[in-house]
């Protein structure tokens, strides 16, 4: 027994080394998982949107880098094709330089440096600026605004731009005067809108009205009245105006944003105040009444940073970057996670208190965090959330395809 005993402690010796040389020569800098020395292998994600506008069947992002990437309806994303698009792509000829975008019904326009517009989608109104009625599949410039756009507004097939010089701009269909003047039924060619104050700083364009506002504060709106949308007192079938102002508001008014039958102003240091349609709740006065003159929605506080009303219902972002809706919700675009109308706001589910931006469309809203990366919430048969399916939603989701690199 004694003579094995020095050969077994031999080999044992030589397997027990073997085992322990890897460990004995492992780097001296390598971390240990889960502890404050090692790197962060799993980063938070991140995107590349800064602002968002959203249609009916379609959204689009004004990326940081000044480029586009839009997603939704068949030839409505401006990447050439008439592909349907369930998640975000580039629009043709918009890599960089981009200022501004905002989304009608079915087009799209963006400002581009140097004051310039172009604009793709549907053309049926003449809403492309162009001089036959035919759709576009990719963005086109448009003629005869010169080189000096701020903003544009886009409405259900109307286009208005404001220049530097304070002075509007429209284009597109006129049934209702949203134009401003009775030129005709519709123009493709860009026209100024008569009998406005000069210095206009804000501009917001509804379904088939539209509104500015003056340095001063003052807010001016034109075109379908029905429900008194245009905020003068006025109402009635048919009943549609030339610019009046808009009478009993707060002043100064910050910002505007129009509706289908309503309209909505950011006044003083973030109150705000709507008038117009109301059978769903989008004034927010916890009623179903039409008002033509301007009400504020309840238990909102007075610290708004933005206002969006889309068709039938409105959304208003905090300062602490908190979202709130009301109004119709029959998609789900109050993002409640319910389908039931709500007269007065409530908080969107399970949206961080991190929106930067806001927007809202026909039956849908959208929403840019301050991480870059883009939400949305609604109606969805066209893929315009962008999340990658055709399901409607009614709680955020994120858009696919502005993922940072």
């Amino acid at each position: 027994m004694k003579r094995r005993v020095a050969p077994i402690l031999l080999l044992l010796t030589a397997l027990t080394g073997a085992c322990l040389d890897p460990i004995r020569s492992a780097p001296t800098d390598a971390c240990v998982e889960d502890t404050e020395g090692c790197p962060d292998t799993d980063p938070e994600p991140r995107g590349v949107a800064r602002k968002v506008t959203v249609g009916r069947h379609h959204a689009c992002a004004l990326l940081e880098s000044g480029g586009v990437r839009c997603w939704g309806g068949t030839g409505l994303v401006g990447d050439g094709t008439r592909a349907l698009r369930a998640s975000a792509v580039a629009a043709k000829g918009l890599s960089t330089g981009v200022l501004g975008i905002s989304a009608g019904a079915d087009h799209t326009c963006a400002v581009l440096e140097g004051g310039t517009v172009r604009c793709w989608g549907d053309n049926a109104s003449g809403q492309l600026g162009q001089a036959s009625l035919s759709s576009s599949l990719e963005p086109l410039d448009v003629g005869g605004l010169g080189s000096n756009v701020l903003t544009v507004a886009s409405g259900e097939a109307h286009t208005c731009a404001l220049h530097a010089g304070g002075q509007v701009t429209c284009w597109g269909d006129n049934s209702r005067l949203q134009l401003g003047s009775e030129v005709s039924q519709r123009s493709h060619a860009p026209i100024a809108v008569p009998g406005l104050p000069a210095n206009l700083t804000v501009l917001a364009a509804g379904a088939y009205h539209t509104c500015a506002a003056t340095t001063a504060g003052e807010a001016w709106c034109w075109g379908d009245n029905a429900y008194g949308g245009l905020g003068d007192g006025l109402a009635g079938a048919g009943l549609k105006s030339p610019p009046v102002r808009a009478r009993s508001l707060a002043l100064p008014v910050r910002a505007l944003t129009a509706g289908r039958g309503h309209t909505c102003a950011r006044v003083g240091d973030g109150a705000v105040e709507c008038w117009g349609f109301n059978a769903s709740g989008a004034l927010g006065d916890d009623t179903a009444l039409d008002s033509t003159v301007p009400v504020r929605p309840v238990g909102l506080k007075v610290d708004m940073r933005q206002v969006r009303a889309g068709t039938d219902f409105t959304c208003a972002l905090s300062a602490e970057g908190r979202v709130r809706c009301w109004g119709l919700n029959e998609a789900g675009q109050l993002g409640d996670g319910t389908r039931v109308h709500r007269a007065a706001p409530v908080d969107v589910s399970g949206l961080a208190n991190e929106v930067v931006d806001l927007a809202t469309g026909v039956t849908s809203t959208c929403t840019v965090l301050r991480d870059g990366r883009a939400q949305c919430w609604g109606a969805n048969a066209a893929g315009q959330l962008g999340d990658g399916t055709q399901t409607e939603r009614a709680g955020p989701v994120e858009v696919q395809g502005l993922e940072a690199p």
